[in-house]
């Protein structure tokens, strides 16, 4: 009778118990996001996460970015395409990077770089093309047994960390070359307001520096709001750029049963 009543506790308990990236990662997820510079929009930025499947044993989930500037705007002509391929193991509430294409379209011309990680080597192939021909490939080692983040999966990666007040140092391998970016997560509840919402929202904040440059600038110090809730949604963040800061606000998602958690306090 004892060890039934065990039993049935433990499958309780487990049952009602989800992984990070069980509560996080649903696919088909779509975020788009506006871009400010103060009261100037500047762009759009659309998250979508594509599929999930399991090879060797490794949970595998794909993600797409696109990034545009809007037109008219000066000194800034954006049109990206990210993609990723990242991986975990064992339940770890952690992704990492396996393979990563950055698509960038200008007037006259298309330039593609991939990165492809090979942990199992100690090593990530870079290759360039440009319209389609091979400018460069090269083979680069890893050091150290270290797992990467692109410039997308890291956008996934930080929201499965976000269950618990911990500094985090996580290595980046952004713009051909290794980086890090530091981050850490005040667990108490806060609120946000955004112009697509019509109601104040409940969310964490996480706090962090970029140690690499991205697009629009971006680097150093940032802050963003995720959604106080099981899917840790970002609802508004601000970044720092060479000309001052500027702001991302969710402007339009689809995420199957799932809306921003209202403030009630």
């Amino acid at each position: 009778m004892k060890k039934l009543l065990f039993i049935l506790i433990i499958s309780i308990i487990t049952t009602g118990t989800a992984f990070p990236q069980e509560k996080v990662l649903a696919v088909g997820e779509e975020l788009i996001y506006r871009v400010y510079f103060g009261f100037i929009r500047l762009g759009q930025v659309k998250f979508k996460l594509t599929n999930h499947y399991i090879e060797k044993g490794e949970d595998i989930y794909t993600a797409i970015a696109e990034i545009k500037s809007y037109e008219g705007i000066p000194f800034i002509s954006l049109n990206y395409l990210f993609e990723t391929q990242m991986s975990t193991q064992s339940k770890k509430a952690e992704l990492y990077s396996r393979q990563f294409y950055s698509t960038e379209f200008k007037d006259k011309s298309i330039t593609r770089i991939e990165y492809t990680f090979e942990y199992d080597k100690a090593e990530i192939k870079i290759q360039k093309e440009t319209d389609g021909r091979i400018e460069n490939f090269e083979k680069v080692k890893i050091e150290n047994s270290a797992k990467y983040q692109d410039g997308l999966s890291l956008f996934y990666n930080a929201r499965m960390q976000s269950f618990g007040n911990q500094n985090y140092n996580i290595p980046v391998y952004i713009n051909e070359k290794e980086s890090s970016v530091k981050y850490s997560f005040n667990m108490n509840e806060d609120v946000v307001s955004t112009d697509a919402i019509d109601y104040h929202v409940a969310v964490i904040k996480i706090a962090g520096v970029a140690d690499f440059v991205g697009l629009f600038g971006l680097t150093g110090e940032f802050i963003s709001w995720l959604s106080a809730d099981e899917a840790r949604i970002p609802i508004k963040a601000q970044f720092n750029v060479s000309i001052g800061s500027i702001s991302l606000e969710l402007e339009k998602y689809k995420r199957t049963g799932w809306e921003p958690p209202k403030f009630t306090n």
